[in-house]
């Protein structure tokens, strides 16, 4: 009998799950990558117990063997494994706005940063599956409406080897999200540089973002974190005996409960937060148009105005053109060309200024889209070229906003 309550959840996360992932995957956010993997994993197996364990007779459930050494620590494991992430990503933000960032990374560096990331995010959790079976009791128990799980001897060993860790890690994100809030106000000016200068492909938008999910996830995984640490020392916390605490190794006990574990319900809620933060954006929308387009859907909408639009990179001729989307209702676009030997001359051969405007991403520094006058052009043009002289402005503005076509 289906667990209808569980098994809704499982399907409803993994379907909000799908998005967040390509996306992260993507944008190649490894520890946001990772963390998601981790919610897809954790809701695979709840939908696996919910239609296995989901009667209310927990005496004729089947004990598993084999299955269920698996799918009981699975979701313990993702636990561990969501809150290592989390701390990855909130010490990546802030590592981004270091002071000591420099302009060029080098290939040690990056891999250097991978295997930390790697380490936090997969290292840690592992290392904490491999020694569950210290402070296991038994190999795995039934639960009414729950199915497989495990549980701990509250001994000094299941202390240090899992208690502490639950609230250490949502602790640390907390430390590096301020910190990066702190570094942000510092280098504010200087924000869009130090982007471009980490090379980590985020732009203003994915910064916040990421930033802006990590903060959610800690205010309510922190708190949870401590309510749980509490609870679990309050009764006490006895002197480990290796032999003891393995007496009854291989039973299984068989424990009726009234509902399905709460904690199963949490990574509902995260998948949750996870389509809310990254399932909505501009680069998550053009995703599911490539999706639809892939899919063969203007075949069958043929009318359909939004997924014939697509931004593309043509090239003819030896000749490159920009096509920009419409991002005002006032104004429209064509292609512009931008490798004409005067343009190019003018800003980055002829002009001494050319080598420090090189440094300005083309596509933010020539925005084709949202510009409703010079004054906008020459204000948005002031931000990301900061530093130019008044005179090579004057010129960046001019290509900008000579471009728009009025309707």
């Amino acid at each position: 009998m289906i667990n209808v309550a569980l098994f809704v959840c499982g399907v409803l996360s993994l379907i909000l799950s799908a998005s967040p992932f390509f996306w992260n995957f993507r944008q190649r956010n490894l520890s946001a990558t990772i963390f998601v993997i981790y919610v897809i994993v954790a809701n695979i197996t709840i939908i696996i117990q919910a239609s296995l364990y989901g009667g209310p007779d927990v005496s004729k459930y089947w004990e598993g063997k084999g299955l269920c050494d698996i799918i009981g620590r699975l979701p313990y494991v993702c636990g561990i494994g969501i809150i290592c992430s989390l701390a990855s990503m909130s010490r990546t933000l802030a590592r981004i706005l270091s002071k000591n960032i420099t302009l060029s990374v080098t290939v040690a560096q990056k891999r250097r940063e991978l295997i930390v990331e790697l380490l936090i995010c997969v290292g840690f959790p592992l290392l904490n599956l491999a020694t569950f079976y210290i402070y296991q009791p038994y190999r795995y128990v039934l639960l009414q409406y729950s199915g497989c799980i495990v549980i701990f001897d509250y001994t000094w060993a299941s202390f240090w080897l899992y208690t502490f860790w639950r609230p250490f890690f949502p602790l640390v994100s907390a430390i590096y999200s301020a910190i990066t809030i702190y570094r942000y106000f510092q280098r504010r000016r200087q924000f869009r540089e130090v982007l471009r200068s980490s090379q980590s492909g985020l732009t203003v938008a994915r910064f916040a973002r990421l930033l802006f999910f990590c903060i959610t996830v800690m205010f309510v995984e922190l708190p949870l974190a401590i309510v749980s640490f509490v609870a679990d020392v309050q009764p006490g916390i006895h002197a480990f005996n290796f032999s003891k605490t393995h007496a009854n190794w291989n039973t299984i006990p068989r424990i009726a409960a009234s509902a399905p574990r709460k904690d199963f319900f949490y990574f509902t809620a995260v998948s949750l937060l996870l389509f809310i933060y990254f399932g909505f954006g501009v680069d998550a929308r053009n995703m599911y148009h490539d999706w639809l387009i892939a899919l063969g859907f203007p075949k069958l909408f043929p009318n359909s105005k939004w997924l014939a639009k697509h931004d593309t990179n043509s090239a003819s001729t030896g000749t490159q053109s920009i096509h920009s989307t419409v991002t005002s209702g006032a104004c429209e676009s064509r292609p512009t060309r931008f490798d004409t030997w005067e343009t190019m001359h003018d800003i980055e051969l002829g002009s001494e200024f050319g080598e420090k405007f090189g440094n300005v991403d083309a596509n933010s520094a020539f925005v084709i889209g949202g510009v409703q006058n010079a004054d906008d052009a020459r204000s948005e043009s002031s931000t990301l070229a900061d530093g130019l002289e008044q005179q090579f402005l004057d010129k960046a503005v001019k290509i900008k906003y000579e471009i728009r076509i009025e309707k």
